[in-house]
Parts: C-alpha cells; structure tokens; sequence
C-alpha cells in the first residue's frame, strides 16, 4: 500500500473513532466530510455535529503525538474550514440559530481521541 492511501486509511480509521466518541458524549452527527466544489476555496470539514444548541465543525487529525496534530492544522487550512462552515449554516436553517465552533480532535497513538473545544475563531 502506498503512502498516501495508507494516510487516507488512518484518516477514516481516526474519523470513524472520532464519531463514535461524539456519539457516545451526545452529539448528533450532521455531516461527514463535507467537500466544496474544487476550485471554490472551500475546505472539507471532516465531521459536523450538533448538541443542544451548539455546532462543531471539526478537523479530525491522527499524528503520533496530540501536539503534532494540534499544530498540523495551518491558518490557510482553518479559513477554508470556516468558508465551509458559513456555506453549512447558510443551507441548514436549522442550524441557523445555533452557536457554531471549531473543535479539533486528534488521535495520538492510543486510540482515545483529544479534544481542543473551540480550537480557533474565524
């Protein structure tokens, strides 16, 4: 298996975690992966969930270490998050009212993610 697929494998794997963790804390998943048009300068938002009247868009990181993923995620890469997450609200009256943030959670070598709860302001 090459690199790269061997990395998108480790995303998924780390993603589907991820959810489940959120699922087990009572968040309701709204979204995953999440893709803008290419060319359109929106990122992808690995997952959406919403609890109570809160929405987290969130960046999903696998690294060998929590500090390595916290840091992996660039300036470049939180402004197309955020273009991503204001098209989201726009289309989703539901969540219209709700008070948004961006949450990272990585995934170290144990299998347990981190959570940083409102990681970065747009």
């Amino acid at each position: 298996m090459r690199k790269q697929q061997q990395a998108e494998r480790r995303g998924r794997i780390a993603e589907a975690i991820c959810v489940v963790v959120l699922r087990l804390t009572g968040w309701r998943i709204l979204a995953r992966r999440m893709k803008g048009k290419a060319g359109t300068g929106l990122g992808e938002i690995d997952i959406v969930a919403k609890r109570g009247r809160t929405v987290a868009f969130i960046e999903v990181k696998a690294r060998a270490d929590h500090d390595t993923a916290r840091e992996s995620v660039t300036a470049a890469q939180r402004e197309r998050i955020a273009r991503s997450a204001q098209l989201f609200l726009a289309r989703n009256a539901a969540c219209a009212e709700c008070d948004a943030r961006f949450d990272v959670m990585s995934l170290g070598r144990r299998l347990w993610p981190r959570r940083i709860v409102d990681a970065w302001r747009p």
